[in-house]
Order: C-alpha cells, then sequence, then structure tokens
C-alpha cells in the first residue's frame, strides 16, 4: 500500500488572499469574526438614533443623529452600560465634527488623546483600569460626535498564526491511499 500525504492546511493562504484583498477569508463563519478585531459594537446607540442609552452632563443634546455640546460648562457625555476590564484590548472610533471651540477626549477609557478639531477617531489600547466609557467636553468644547463604536479586540490577521488561535483543529494531515 503506498501513501501519499497531503497537508491540508491552507490557513496561511487564506489570511494572505484576505490581507492583500483586504477583506476577511471566507471560511469557519463566525469564527474568523470572533478571532479579529471585527467585533459586535458594544456601545448602544452610538449613532445616536434615539435619544437613549446615553448620560447627558451640562450642554449636551441629541438632535439630527447625534450629540452635540454647547457651553463652557466642564461636562462628560457617558455610556454606563459599558466599563472597560483590565487587560483587555479595544478598538474605539467615532466622528467628531462642527469643532469650533474648546477640547474633548475620550475619558477614562485610553490615554486621554485631546482632540480640538474635527477628526475621525481611530485609536486602540489596553486597558489598565476598570472605567465606564464616556467623553469629557470642556474649555467651552462646542462640537458634534457621531457613530461612536467600541470593539473588543482579540487577534489581529498578522497575530492568527504566530498566537495559534486555531491551530489545532485547522492544520490537518490527511493519508490517500494509492491503491484505492
Amino acid at each position: 500500500m503506498a501513501n501519499e500525504i497531503y497537508n491540508t492546511s491552507w490557513w496561511g493562504t487564506a489570511l494572505d488572499t484576505a490581507r492583500t484583498a483586504g477583506t476577511n477569508p471566507d471560511f469557519f463563519g463566525s469564527q474568523f469574526k470572533l478571532l479579529t478585531s471585527e467585533q459586535d459594537n458594544l456601545v448602544r446607540n452610538g449613532n445616536f438614533a434615539t435619544d437613549s442609552d446615553w448620560t447627558l452632563g451640562s450642554g449636551w443634546s441629541y438632535g439630527d443623529g447625534k450629540v452635540t455640546k454647547s457651553g463652557t460648562d466642564l461636562s462628560y457625555l457617558t455610556q454606563s452600560s459599558l466599563t472597560s476590564v483590565v487587560g483587555k484590548t479595544y478598538r474605539v472610533k467615532a466622528s467628531i465634527t462642527n469643532v469650533t471651540t474648546g477640547n474633548v477626549r475620550i475619558d477614562n477609557f485610553t490615554s486621554g488623546t485631546v482632540y480640538t478639531s474635527d477628526t475621525e477617531v481611530d485609536v486602540t489600547f489596553t486597558a489598565t483600569t476598570a472605567n465606564v466609557f464616556r467623553f469629557l467636553g470642556w474649555n467651552g468644547f462646542d462640537g458634534s460626535i457621531d457613530n461612536v463604536s467600541v470593539q473588543l479586540v482579540r487577534c489581529d490577521l498578522d497575530q492568527i498564526e504566530a498566537k495559534k488561535c486555531l491551530a489545532d483543529w485547522i492544520h490537518t494531515t490527511a493519508l490517500k491511499d494509492l491503491n484505492n
């Protein structure tokens, strides 16, 4: 009986193809989604479609699918239902627009980068403390926030093989009986 060994591992090829094409490889359905940073949004009502899920401090208001702050008061825009977990990595995205004065930052959840003009926030960090997710507007911040998302980051495309997230059941070897 002659046997031919086939390495049925195509994981690396699928990742390289996905990285080049800028897409996720189409295998194992939701399993790949669970491994990558493309997690569900942990923020409720991040597009501000309704007047709910956020605690508005002084000067913050809902309107036109976003929240806007005007006024000189230092105050928070808070999502109390979302608290960071120490040691977990998160990706935070938000649109900060219509800024005319003052400062805003993502407070007690990231390193506290200060934003003073219109920008698309896209930061990744590992939590060192357990804190509620909130924005802090001060120094007369006058501007709007929209499209807020916070995602748990598990593995990056480039980290999957190195971390062997699924190595035990993806890399297999098959034998083919050449006599049959």
